[in-house]
């Protein structure tokens, strides 16, 4: 059972319409840095504490924020037209939402009338792809240096210091209700969008109904998408085209998943909706997420750097999913950077390959919580780092 329920996001509607709002307001209420141990890893921030005693700063003034209705909704009609109205697998998806969830049918009918056919979100999902055919090997960042280029820049992170300060009282209020460290609210949404700056362009209806009636291999897992999208669209009633995304369907500042919105979205500045193209929301959601599906613990650190002699590492198995008692893997020459604020429980064994050497990484359970939002070692690591560095000019400032 939802322990919140997933409300409107008529503050992007505004956005989206360009509608004037309407009277209806609503007043709501809403460390030393240590230099890198590893010699030739320059700018490699190293773990921090994540405050498990730190004292946050209440949030005592009110907030004032405008809310307006929800918009208009298509009209229903009896008839199914658009790029998919003879698609079969459309119509016994439509015949489960009338009978699971009580949709009216006319309405199914008006919503996906108005699909469109997204080529470009299944050409990059890969739907036409043959695979009876031998395929050309696809371009990948294979290096570190490469993949941590594109989000540790001079600019993400100063970008990342004025977010922090601009939003200061929500990080604290989401800090202190989840236990997680705003760094590392921060460093998530840094990497997912820039802080907001490109949340996506797709219509996340037609990019969802295209994938999930389309892409065999893929259907069940965006098919369910779509059912949480209809139900967001039912329950709040929102204009279906109007929220806009990646070619995923996700979408916001954090870029949740519709079943993730319902699941982990948070109504943090308590203005009556959820919306997560709104900073304050996307930051309580982020939080909520790390807390409740990545078992985020506010007592233990997240990631070490560990002095390895030889260029390159062989001999186990490495990745965030990976398991090994410290002690094995120091008989094997490994040597932590510090004293790892005191965490003596396993770590999962990370490798960094690098132009010139392998870099090797001790994470934590914290760092597997990184990875739910999405299952990469390079991808948990420049969120990490990125929060380290973005803590540290924070705190200079």
């Amino acid at each position: 059972m939802k322990t919140i329920k997933a409300l409107s996001l008529v503050s992007l509607l505004i956005i989206s319409n360009g509608c004037v709002p309407k009277n209806n307001q609503t007043t709501v209420i809403i460390p030393t840095h240590t230099t890198n141990p590893y010699p030739g890893s320059e700018n490699v921030y190293p773990t921090q504490p994540v405050y498990p005693n730190q004292t946050q700063t209440p949030i005592t003034q009110p907030i004032t924020q405008t809310v307006t209705e929800a918009p208009y909704l298509p009209p229903n009609t009896p008839y199914l037209q658009g790029a998919y109205q003879n698609n079969s697998k459309l119509k016994t998806f439509m015949a489960m939402m009338e009978s699971k969830h009580h949709f009216n049918r006319n309405y199914l009918n008006a919503i996906f009338s108005s699909v469109s056919r997204d080529k470009e979100a299944l050409t990059k999902i890969g739907a036409f792809v043959d695979k009876s055919k031998p395929q050309a090997k696809l371009a990948t960042v294979e290096s570190w240096d490469d993949y941590r280029g594109n989000f540790l820049t001079p600019a993400r992170i100063n970008t990342g210091v004025k977010f922090w300060k601009e939003n200061q009282q929500y990080l604290n209020q989401a800090s202190q209700i989840y236990g997680v460290a705003p760094e590392y609210i921060v460093g998530i949404i840094g990497v997912e969008t820039n802080f907001g700056s490109y949340t996506g362009e797709h219509s996340v209806l037609n990019a969802l109904t295209s994938i999930a009636l389309e892409y065999p291999d893929r259907s069940p897992f965006f098919t369910m998408q779509l059912e949480n999208y209809l139900l967001i669209l039912k329950d709040e009633k929102i204009h279906p085209q109007k929220i806009k995304g990646s070619y995923a369907g996700a979408f916001g500042l954090s870029q949740f998943m519709p079943d993730s919105f319902r699941d982990y979205g948070v109504d943090l500045n308590h203005d009556g909706h959820i919306n997560l193209f709104e900073k304050a929301d996307a930051i309580g959601s982020v939080a909520r997420f790390f807390k409740e599906k990545g078992k985020w613990s506010n007592s233990i650190p997240v990631a070490m750097q560990v002095y390895y002699s030889p260029s390159r590492f062989s001999g186990l198995t490495t990745g965030f999913k990976t398991r090994y008692a410290q002690s094995h893997l120091r008989s094997l020459g490994m040597q932590p950077s510090s004293n790892f604020y005191g965490y003596t429980g396993e770590v999962s064994l990370i490798k960094l390959h690098r132009y010139a050497r392998d870099e090797m990484w001790w994470g934590t359970e914290n760092f597997n919580a990184i990875a739910r939002y999405n299952p990469k070692d390079f991808y948990a690591m420049a969120v990490h780092q990125l929060a380290q560095a973005i803590r540290e000019a924070y705190w200079k400032q």
